[in-house]
C-alpha cells in the first residue's frame, strides 16, 4: 500500500510539474517589422481594403441592426457588437485563409492568414499565438483599441477593433492612421440620421514612441486636408476620445 502511494504522489507531481510547464510557456514576442510605409501590399490584402472601402461607401452612414451580415457568417441568431464580425465578413469574402483561435499554431505562420472571430480579446489571442502582433501600423493591419475612460479601469484594455486602411509616416516618427470600423457612432448632418452602429471612417495621428494611453491624438485642424460631411469624407474625430492604441494584428508580415 505504502509502495503504491508513492508512486502515486510521483506521478500527481509529474503531472502538475507538466501541467504548470505549459501554463507557463511564453507568448512569443511581437516581431519586429519595417517602420517604412509598404506601399506594395499582397493581393489579398489589397482586395480586403477594396472591399472595406466598398462597404463604408455604400453602408452612407445609415444605421445597422444588432444582427447583419457581418454577425451572420458565424452562425448568431442576436448579433452583436460587430466590429470585429465587420473585419472577419470581409476577410471571408475575399478569401483569406482563416484559423481557429482556438487550434491557432504557436508560433510563425506564413502568407495572409485571419483569426475567424468576432470578439476581440479571441482576435488578439489568436494573432498573438501566431506571433503576429505589432506596435507600428500597415496597410491591412487591424488595429486594436483599448479606452482610458475611468468606466473601464481594471477591465480588460481589449475594446474595439478597426481595419487600417492607409497609413502616412510623418517626419517625427508619428503615423496618420486611416481605419475603417464597425459598429460606431455615425453624427448625421442635414440629410443624415443619426447612427450609432455603422461604419465609419477615421483619421487620427499615432505615435509608437508614447505611452499606450496617450499615443493616439487628433489631427491638427491647419493639416486636416480632405473635406468633411457626415458619410463620404474623411473624418478627423473619435468615435470615442478616451481611445488609445493597444497594438495592431497583422494578416500579412512586411519584411523586416
Amino acid at each position: 500500500m505504502k509502495r503504491f502511494f508513492s508512486w502515486f504522489m510521483v506521478m500527481v507531481f509529474l503531472c502538475l510539474g507538466a501541467s504548470s510547464a505549459m501554463a507557463a510557456t511564453p507568448t512569443p514576442a511581437p516581431l519586429q517589422i519595417t517602420e517604412e510605409v509598404v506601399t506594395q501590399v499582397p493581393d489579398q490584402i489589397q482586395q480586403l481594403l477594396d472591399l472595406a472601402y466598398a462597404e463604408w461607401e455604400a453602408g452612407d452612414g445609415n444605421e445597422l441592426k444588432k444582427r447583419n451580415k457581418y454577425t451572420d457568417w458565424n452562425g448568431s441568431k442576436t448579433g452583436y457588437g460587430w466590429c470585429g464580425g465587420f473585419i472577419t465578413w470581409c476577410t471571408l469574402e475575399v478569401g483569406i485563409p482563416q484559423q481557429s483561435w482556438k487550434k491557432t499554431p504557436v508560433g510563425d505562420a506564413e502568407g495572409v492568414v485571419h483569426v475567424n472571430e468576432a470578439g476581440v480579446g479571441k482576435l488578439v489571442t489568436g494573432y498573438s499565438r501566431m506571433n503576429r502582433t505589432t506596435m507600428i501600423p500597415q496597410k491591412g493591419f487591424i488595429c486594436v483599441f483599448g479606452n482610458r475612460d475611468t468606466k473601464f479601469a481594471g477591465l480588460t484594455p481589449l475594446y474595439h477593433v478597426g481595419l487600417v486602411y492607409d497609413v502616412e509616416k510623418l517626419p517625427d516618427g508619428r503615423y496618420r492612421v486611416t481605419t475603417i470600423e464597425g459598429n460606431v457612432s455615425s453624427p448625421g448632418d442635414a440629410t443624415h440620421k443619426k447612427a450609432t452602429h455603422a461604419i465609419r471612417m477615421y483619421v487620427r495621428d499615432y505615435d509608437p514612441s508614447a505611452p499606450k494611453k496617450d499615443n493616439l491624438t487628433l489631427v491638427p485642424e491647419d493639416e486636416r486636408d480632405r473635406e468633411e460631411n457626415a458619410v463620404f469624407s474623411y473624418h478627423y474625430t473619435y468615435n470615442n476620445p478616451s481611445l488609445y492604441v493597444h497594438m495592431y494584428l497583422m494578416p500579412w508580415i512586411p519584411e523586416t
